[in-house]
């Protein structure tokens, strides 16, 4: 059985955009959020906190042999690898020095190990699969132009496919009678 509200519990709001002659005077009930702390940040994980798990030996390895700059640790609260760049210019109160470069997931969000799509993911990622900036503006043109024609006939296809049960009904199947859409008393 749900808790009734006592009048303590409700806070007045007025609403001043109308313009009555006296304030409107609303009651609601108080909304009291946790205050969440720092730690629920992604950014709060970064390799320079104390205390932080770093990835295994084998994989930072193999991780410093793609970029001396890079590093994974390990988030705790959400339970996700995470991949950071050293940048010593970008500096906030949460996080010195680094850059997250993404957190390792999957497309609905679940664990992803330490495995070799994280590689790909880096590589795909990198300026030097496109070879210089203009070779990655025209690769991201290319996809934007490949998407906005797939959405298209897509598009096209979802006006098709409304329109045949419309299109069917229209269909005269009565050859020889007279029109589907005259009555009786039309005199037709």
């Amino acid at each position: 059985m749900g808790k009734r509200l006592r009048k303590a519990d409700l806070t007045p709001l007025q609403d001043s955009d109308f313009h009555w002659k006296r304030p409107i005077d609303f009651r609601c009930a108080r909304t009291v959020w946790p205050v969440l702390g720092p730690e629920r940040n992604v950014w709060y994980w970064h390799p320079n906190r104390a205390g932080i798990q770093l990835a295994p030996s084998w994989f930072l390895t193999q991780l410093h042999a793609l970029g001396p700059e890079l590093s994974a640790t390990w988030n705790p609260v959400t339970e996700r690898w995470q991949l950071w760049s050293a940048s010593p210019r970008f500096q906030h109160p949460i996080c010195q020095g680094w850059r997250l470069l993404f957190v390792h997931h999957d497309a609905q969000g679940g664990y992803l190990p330490l495995d070799e799509r994280i590689f790909a993911r880096l590589y795909s990622a990198s300026a030097q699969v496109y070879g210089s900036a203009k070779g990655y503006f025209e690769h991201v043109a290319n996809e934007m132009e490949r998407d906005r024609a797939k959405q298209a006939r897509q598009d096209h296809q979802d006006q098709l496919d409304m329109a045949m049960p419309y299109f069917e009904h229209a269909q005269i199947k009565n050859i020889g009678k007279g029109s589907k859409f005259a009555t009786y008393h039309s005199g037709l």
